[in-house]
């Protein structure tokens, strides 16, 4: 019968050597795979953490548990290199059961990063095998082990704000995330029905700020939304050079094209929060997302347990004709109910697209989706009534499928090259190829549109419903980093563009619905929507702006005019930040002071944006 491993110096000792070494090697597979590269001292302390709990884990399991351990660090190693190459965060354990969904695991999951599971559950096994034959056995003695990886864990909790930046240790954050995931609906529901806005914080902030110019058009013009999945400003070579970054995807082709077709793009946008049914819900209705951990707006309008008074309603009943047209399954998210309930006429999804084909992966990749789309406003644009359409691609989604043709293409391209045969293959670079797709797709969308005539007298707006995590070449964990989103505008006629506010202005996906409205003549008709007008020139008083990052679980109190107060998910620890509100992104540093709100006022001004009609208007 074997024995188990105890404590003594010398085996814990070469036990936590052992798990460095070995933690030290998965470091740099996730760095080759993800392509992030996180801070040499974050990474160092937190795989110093992480080998002292695994050196604990492995002295103290056998038989069952020992194969237990063995796997789940195998499933860990591939689920971290995925969504580290994804989204630029290690994974949250709390959102595990969205993994569960079987239309997420056909469309994300089953793709070539499977290809890397068995070879980390034979690393997970070496791991097994070295410690057996090196770590002599002996009596155990598990209570100090223990109580010394409770400590660790604490310590290390209250060490990093967020346990899912790229810095972190796989085995020390997932351990550090099992609190916080098993009491989850008290760490995220704190202050709930409790916290209110008080006078005083309403008279000296502004998070709730309506700003329309409510003037009138010569005529209704048509709007085109298209939301590209994923995309951030930062891939911009224009705003990534104004901030200073260095993206891991560089879209020069798709700014030209902005450029060439009189597109102002704004370099300090702001999108809310991670996750589509967040961005689509701000982006729809005019307000705040689900700033805490659960995401219940959306479901709750696709349930019918609350009245949304959206734009799409408000455009109908103007006599507008409303359609959603994506390429993922449109019953994901419940996103067919949710569009239904918020107005708009026309709601297809990937099905439509396919037209009866075996898809693969979540949809049809962009050159024939953006191809269905131009057809589909041709005919729309043939009848009388004005138009806005809201689209939504999936080629630039995880797994980044940009279809069998263009493969062939970017194949030859890549032989064409002088210096192909010296090529290596980059870890962004399915993200870069489905981008540049996605700017091609583009492209001919507009092209065409332009050629017949669809254009003439249509808003086009060009957004995304997050920002997908900007990767960056030089990744560093500053606040927003994954919250810098895309915001290109082309107004229905040239005169529009001086009335337009300037490119440098801090903007926010909440100021896209009132924009529309403002834009088509019925500002006045906003309601309970929060944001400001593009069309405001003048801006009448400065605001401040919640949001959130849901993957790292940090929440931001930003003020326009130089402020960000950048807190943790529990909003329990906050730092300080400045900026020049004219590079917002590029300028961010930390400085010394108190928070300019106190943790009751965070609790109140989150409880008042979680619901569906703010408090204050």
């Amino acid at each position: 019968m074997e024995r188990n491993r105890a404590f003594s110096l010398a085996g814990i000792t070469q036990t936590f050597f052992l798990a460095l070494v070995w933690l030290l090697i998965v470091r740099g597979l996730l760095i080759a795979q993800s392509g992030v590269v996180p801070s040499l001292p974050g990474s160092l302390g937190g795989d110093i953490a992480g080998a002292f709990i695994l050196a604990v884990l492995l002295q103290l399991s056998g038989g069952i548990m020992r194969g237990a351990l063995i796997t789940v660090l195998g499933f860990a190693l591939y689920v971290a290199g995925m969504h580290l190459g994804t989204h630029g965060t290690l994974f949250k354990l709390a959102f595990a059961s969205k993994g569960m969904d079987t239309t997420f695991i056909t469309g994300s999951l089953l793709n070539m990063h499977l290809l890397t599971l068995p070879g980390y559950l034979a690393l997970a096994w070496l791991l097994h095998r070295l410690h057996r034959r090196w770590v002599p056995v002996s009596k155990r003695r598990p209570a100090l082990l223990l109580a010394g990886t409770v400590l660790v864990t604490i310590t290390y909790s209250l060490s990093f704000p967020s346990l899912t930046t790229p810095a972190n240790n796989v085995v020390a954050s997932t351990l550090a995330q099992i609190p916080g995931a098993i009491l989850n609906p008290v760490g995220t529901a704190i202050g709930d029905e409790t916290a209110e806005i008080s006078e005083p914080l309403k008279n000296r902030t502004n998070f709730f700020h309506q700003e329309v110019s409510n003037q009138t058009p010569s005529s209704r013009p048509n709007v085109l939304l298209i939301l590209i999945e994923g995309l951030s400003g930062g891939y911009l070579p224009s705003v990534s050079n104004y901030h200073n970054l260095a993206p891991a995807v560089s879209l020069e082709t798709l700014e030209a094209t902005f450029d060439e077709f009189g597109f102002r793009i704004y370099k300090n946008m702001l999108s809310m929060e991670r996750q589509t049914d967040r961005g689509t819900y701000t982006l729809v209705c005019g307000r705040y997302p689900d700033l805490r951990r659960p995401s219940e707006k959306l479901q709750s309008v696709a349930s019918s347990s609350v009245t949304p008074d959206c734009l799409p309603e408000k455009l109908r009943d103007q006599g507008y004709h409303t359609a959603y047209w994506q390429a993922a399954p449109i019953e994901y998210m419940n996103k067919d109910a949710f569009m239904s309930q918020a107005g708009y006429d026309d709601v297809t999804g990937a099905k439509i697209f396919i037209e009866g084909k075996e898809s693969d992966g979540w949809g049809p990749p962009d050159p024939e989706f953006f191809s269905n789309i131009t057809q589909r406003l041709r005919q729309l644009n043939e009848e009388e009534a004005p138009w806005f359409v809201t689209t939504l691609n999936v080629g630039t989604h995880h797994p980044f499928k940009i279809g069998e043709q263009a493969e062939q293409e970017l194949a030859a391209q890549q032989l064409a090259s002088e210096d192909a045969s010296l090529a290596l293959p980059q870890a962004q670079t399915p993200r870069r190829n489905a981008m540049r797709v996605m700017a091609q797709s583009l492209e001919r969308l507009l092209v065409d549109l332009e050629q017949e005539g669809v254009l003439d007298n249509t808003l086009v707006i060009v957004s995304s419903d997050e920002s997908g995590g900007f990767i960056r070449d030089d990744h560093e964990s500053l606040p927003l980093n994954s919250n810098l989103g895309v915001l290109a505008i082309r107004p229905p006629s040239k005169a529009y563009l001086d009335q337009l506010a300037p490119d440098n202005r801090i903007v926010t996906q909440l100021d896209i619905p009132i924009t529309i409205l403002d834009v088509t003549g019925h500002g006045d008709k906003a309601g309970r929507m929060i944001g400001r007008s593009l069309l405001t020139t003048d801006i009448a008083k400065s605001r401040d702006i919640m949001l959130a990052d849901t993957y790292t679980g940090m929440k931001y109190f930003l003020r326009e005019t130089g402020t960000l107060l950048a807190c943790t998910e529990l909003m329990t620890r906050c730092s300080t930040w400045s900026f020049d509100p004219d590079r917002l992104f590029g300028s961010l540093q930390e400085v010394e002071g108190d928070p300019f709100l106190t943790i009751e006022e965070r609790f109140a001004l989150t409880e008042s944006a979680t619901l569906q009609t703010p408090q204050d208007p």
